[in-house]
């Protein structure tokens, strides 16, 4: 009996507020929207990933009267049948009757969760596990956030920031500085040359000159491109006229650096009396330093390059560097002279190994390369008694130079390499011990292979 009444009060209490739903309406209709600009309606928006809720106010009497019709009637802990239309304010639980065939809704069971709450016209569902707050309250803060005044503290954090960086205008005049300031290696080139030519500059920025072009001239295409510009001449000029050593060493790594590897540089210099000059240096300049830069040089324009060889041997190249072996305190620079011819005659060996005689370009340059009387020359200044001298430096690389030297000599060279039987067998001894001690590697195993190849090949040589 009690629950019946308890229902017949509660529709009672639905039909009251329905009734003055309506009134309202009809009270609102004779106003006009346009005189209730200044009434306020709270949406209470779902939470967000911070869970804080802001209350959105719209303040249109249209939008009030959709609310008060859409939205379910002032929720309770009872089932409340929702009407066709009705919204269904966020955290209520809802189900289906399966008598009726209508939906109900009523607040969520607990006092955590979400919670109806009313203020005036003002109505909507809080999440009472988390933090809410109005438009007004957020814009009140941020008010507050951004008019707070920095302390000493900050002043002097955010001066300290400055000096270590810099501003957007500073970048941005940086960036702009660098693309007016771009050029392509032919532009950086011919600036180069220009200061070449330029006989108020002064040293140190023709030295830096020099170095950056030994940069750049190691391309192959810059290379040719120097040349074409007619650079050149100028690096030949500072070699022959200054007396300034480091100057002209730096001039001769960037005539070998030209001229690797680059037949049309090494015809280019050539041309231009690059191999001349470079002779006269090395046999009459008294800096052992800037006579190793020369033969750099001379290795660089001669390689692989037959007519070179040709032309060094008809202007006494062979004589001017055999006269090193003549003076003192020169046996890094005679090896660099030993592995210089050495690598001529693998060239011709190599040449001579691989000849394919369908090629017209092969037999050419078997051709070239027999026009190089380069042995026989050797033989007649005496070099066949030079190059075992070397092999009491102490340098393990030098002595494998001298040793590849002989090697390649051996067929020419035996009468003179059997009187260095003594000597090579102490060197084989004394490699056979380094490389038992040898942990990371075999170089001192090979140098002793190396030995033996050579003491056979002359061995051979005294049985024929």
């Amino acid at each position: 009996m009690s629950k019946r009444i308890f229902h017949l009060v509660q529709a009672m209490n639905t039909v009251t507020v329905i009734s003055f739903v309506i009134f309202c309406l009809h009270v609102c209709s004779h106003h006009g929207l346009a005189e209730s600009e200044n009434a306020a309606l709270t949406i209470v928006q779902q939470e967000d990933d911070n869970g804080v809720t802001v209350e959105e106010e719209k303040g249109e009497d249209h939008q009030i009267k959709w609310f008060l019709m859409m939205t379910l009637s002032i929720p309770t802990h009872e089932w409340q049948a929702v009407k066709e239309g009705q919204a269904i304010p966020a955290g209520l639980h809802v189900r289906m009757n399966l008598e009726t065939g209508s939906r109900e809704a009523k607040l969520m069971d607990g006092e955590n969760e979400f919670k109806y709450w009313q203020d005036g016209d003002r109505q909507g569902m809080m999440n009472m596990d988390k933090k809410q707050f109005s438009l007004e309250e957020l814009k009140r803060a941020l008010k507050d956030f951004k008019t707070t005044e920095l302390d000493d503290t900050d002043l002097q954090r955010e001066a300290e920031v400055k000096k270590k960086f810099k501003t957007y205008e500073e970048l941005k005049k940086d960036f702009n500085d660098i693309n007016m300031d771009i050029k392509t290696d032919g532009e950086i080139i011919e600036d180069m040359i220009g200061k070449l030519r330029d006989k108020d500059l002064e040293r140190d920025n023709l030295l830096t000159t020099l170095t950056d072009l030994e940069y750049y001239l190691h391309q192959i295409d810059n290379a040719v491109l120097f040349k074409d510009m007619g650079g050149i001449p100028y690096i030949l000029k500072i070699m022959n006229m200054t007396q300034d050593e480091e100057l002209q060493m730096e001039a001769a790594m960037v005539l070998g650096a030209a001229t690797s590897s680059n037949p049309k540089v090494q015809i280019g210099a050539l041309e231009e009396g690059a191999l001349q000059l470079l002779i006269r240096l090395v046999s009459i300049h008294s800096s052992t330093g800037l006579r190793r830069k020369v033969m750099f040089c001379i290795s660089t324009l001669c390689r692989h390059f037959p007519f070179a060889q040709k032309r060094f041997l008809e202007l006494g190249g062979l004589s001017a560097i055999g006269k090193v072996f003549e003076e003192s305190g020169t046996e890094k620079l005679r090896i660099k002279v030993v592995a210089f011819l050495n690598d001529l005659l693998v060239e011709k060996k190599v040449t001579e190994e691989n000849l394919n005689l369908d090629k017209s370009s092969d037999l050419e340059k078997l051709k070239q390369y027999n026009s190089v009387p380069l042995l026989e020359s050797m033989k007649e200044q005496g070099w066949c008694e030079k190059i075992p001298t070397l092999l009491q430096v102490s340098d393990h690389d030098s002595r494998e130079h001298v040793l590849n030297a002989m090697k390649t000599l051996v067929n020419s060279c035996r009468n003179n390499f059997i009187q260095t039987s003594i000597t090579l067998h102490s060197l084989r001894t004394e490699y056979i011990e380094l490389a038992l001690e040898e942990d990371d590697g075999d170089y001192f195993s090979n140098m002793v292979t190396l030995i033996d190849s050579l003491i056979q090949d002359i061995k051979r040589k005294e049985e024929l």
